[in-house]
């Protein structure tokens, strides 16, 4: 059976440390054949990429703030061609290890309530492939976002936020600035589909 690991972060809630992902992350693997690996960022490298290497693919999840560790495993996943998703903090942490783009303040992105906005997907792009359509309804927690990257950016939202960046010449290699575990309808499910077909 195939594994895929799932990168958890340190988060604080009510003066106390936790570690972890947000459970609408596990869930959207739960019907595939795989086996679920999680990997706490704030591990030393060495652990980190202990874990990495028990898995056939990862997920970048979202979070609030970047580690040296983040890029330090974009970097193994890309240099060895290991399938990778990445979701809202994971695609930023993707587009930044690429060129010389920055954090930019998105807050007017940040809907608590799972609000949606339209994207649009460039044809010819990895995304456009999956989910077969150029207008797409997407939801927003994030509130920073990336201003550029050599990635291919195959997505924006009508503001000009980007939305999702990919590399064509990896087995799968995209990220997505919205959380498409958060919602259950057909492109979430291509998403996830297309990065568990990459794992074989």
């Amino acid at each position: 059976m195939k594994k895929i690991g799932i990168v958890i972060r340190s988060f604080q809630e009510n003066d106390k440390c936790f570690v972890g992902c947000r459970k609408d992350v596990m869930d959207a693997f739960l019907n595939y054949p795989v086996q679920i690996v999680l990997i706490p960022i704030d591990l030393s490298w060495k652990q980190i990429l202990f874990l990495v290497q028990l898995c056939d693919g990862v997920v970048l999840t979202g979070g609030d703030h970047f580690t040296h560790n983040d890029f330090l495993i974009v970097q193994y996943l890309y240099q060895n061609d290991i399938p990778t998703l990445g979701i809202c903090l994971g695609m930023q942490v993707m587009a930044l290890s690429f060129g010389v783009g920055q954090e930019i303040d998105v807050s007017f992105h940040n809907k608590k309530d799972n609000g949606m906005h339209p994207i649009i997907i460039k044809e010819k792009t990895v995304l456009r492939q999956i989910v077969h359509h150029e207008c797409i309804l997407v939801n927003s927690r994030h509130k920073t976002a990336i201003s550029s990257t050599d990635l291919v950016i195959s997505a924006i939202s009508q503001d000009g936020v980007i939305e999702a960046v990919e590399d064509a010449r990896k087995r799968f290699f995209l990220g997505v600035e919205w959380h498409p575990e958060s919602f259950n309808n057909k492109n979430s499910d291509l998403i996830f589909e297309a990065f568990i077909k990459s794992l074989y």
